[in-house]
């Protein structure tokens, strides 16, 4: 079988506030901006506006263990303006991407940040499953200021 895909490259996070945005994900999840554009014109039809010239605002982040990263788009359209209706998705048996996860090396400690916060929607509290890859995965949902559901996802190895 051919395999044509190397990597994920990048998960985009359209949001109404690029400002806000960020304040979030460098400022609380610790994500690092490796790229900035603001008022950044092109061909509509790449975004899904054909014919149309689109304006965005984005910031390109990545988390600390950088090499061949995922990265994630955080995108505020300026024109056409970033749509707020009933999105991003209640539930997560809704069919498309429903949420992104972080690795990470501690979700308890960051699950208290959170909560100490006061403004984030914590989903429940930090729930331990078996590893599809051996050992357990401590996981931390919650939603971001604009209701996007995240996780926060500790590996923690079988003991040898």
């Amino acid at each position: 079988m051919d395999r044509y895909v190397n990597r994920l490259f990048h998960v985009c996070i359209v949001v109404p506030d690029i400002v806000q945005a960020l304040a979030f994900y460098e400022g609380v999840l610790g994500l690092e901006s490796i790229g900035s554009l603001r008022n950044e014109k092109s061909d509509g039809a790449v975004l899904g506006f054909p014919g149309e010239e689109v304006e965005i605002h984005a910031n390109h982040l990545r988390g600390r263990l950088s090499e061949n990263a995922t990265v994630i788009d955080l995108i505020e359209f300026v024109h056409p303006e970033s749509s707020v209706g009933d999105g991003p998705y209640r539930q997560m048996n809704q069919v498309g991407i429903t949420r992104m996860a972080f690795d990470v090396d501690d979700a308890d400690a960051i699950h208290e940040r959170l909560r100490e916060r006061g403004d984030v929607e914590l989903l429940g509290d930090p729930a331990t499953l078996q590893a599809p890859t051996g050992g357990e995965f401590r996981i931390v949902s919650f939603k971001d200021p604009h209701g996007i559901v995240l996780e926060l996802i500790e590996h923690r190895p079988a003991p040898a």
